[in-house]
């Protein structure tokens, strides 16, 4: 199914505006959790010096407001992770289930690595230079704990090959604080009283998910899919009697 054009326009348009940041993030940031020390941050070069804090609020209010919207219209990683997932070898097998709390643990060991480790710092930066000279250099002198952390985080977006959004739906720290929000957030796609339990939006979504539950990213892509006309943007309504009982 091809993304709505407004939501692909602002995917590349915060690509533009967030892009650079995001792959210094990955590729040369000394830090063991990226995006979030900046302030301090010897890489001279990297937009964040400027991006972090701006970035930062807008994702803490955007998630009480519009959930994991972020996910889905503004994040250059979601994008990445969306497109790769179209070439995704099993597409609508994997288990639901784990989703649900599989993010949580990298949530909660990137916390403590801030927090109570202070965010050390495992890569030797190369301050200024070609960007991916300083890649290559990066990698070359880089501690061995920031190689694995760098191969966790590429690794689980090139996964996205054999299940779509491997990243997004499994591991992603932010995409799982995004997720709590989500829950109490004041705008989301969510299905009425009309909804017929069909899964239709399951089979056209990318996040092979429904309106309002787990990994939802707000994107509306299925609300057109909907053969009853079941799925709106807003805040929400209560399951009728009839959707209480089936999903009892």
């Amino acid at each position: 199914m091809a993304a709505n054009w407004k939501r692909r326009v602002s995917q590349l348009a915060f690509l533009a505006i967030l892009g650079e940041f995001s792959f210094y993030g990955v590729f040369r940031c000394p830090f063991a959790v990226p995006y979030v020390s900046c302030g301090n941050c010897p890489v001279l070069q990297c937009p964040g010096r400027d991006l972090w804090i701006p970035v930062w609020v807008g994702l803490l209010v955007s998630g009480i407001i519009l959930g994991r919207s972020f996910c889905g219209w503004a994040c250059p990683g979601g994008l990445v992770s969306e497109l790769l997932g179209k070439l995704a070898l099993l597409k609508g097998k994997a288990k639901s289930s784990l989703e649900a709390v599989s993010k949580y643990p990298v949530v909660i060991a990137s916390l403590l690595v801030f927090f109570v480790l202070n965010n050390p710092r495992w890569a030797i930066p190369i301050r200024t230079g070609e960007f991916f000279n300083s890649v290559s250099l990066t990698f070359e002198h880089a501690d061995q704990l920031w190689l694995w952390r760098t191969g966790f985080i590429l690794g689980g977006l090139a996964f996205a090959l054999i299940i779509p959004h491997f990243w997004c739906r499994y591991l992603c720290p932010t995409g799982g604080l995004l997720e709590l929000l989500n829950r109490i957030s004041f705008v989301k796609y969510f299905k009425t009283s009309a909804c017929n339990e069909c899964d239709s939006c399951r089979k056209v979504c990318f996040t092979e998910t429904r309106p309002a539950e787990t990994n939802c990213v707000n994107c509306g892509d299925c609300s057109k899919m909907c053969p009853v006309d079941a799925i709106r943007p807003g805040h929400g309504e209560k399951k009728s009697e009839e959707q209480q009982a089936r999903a009892a």
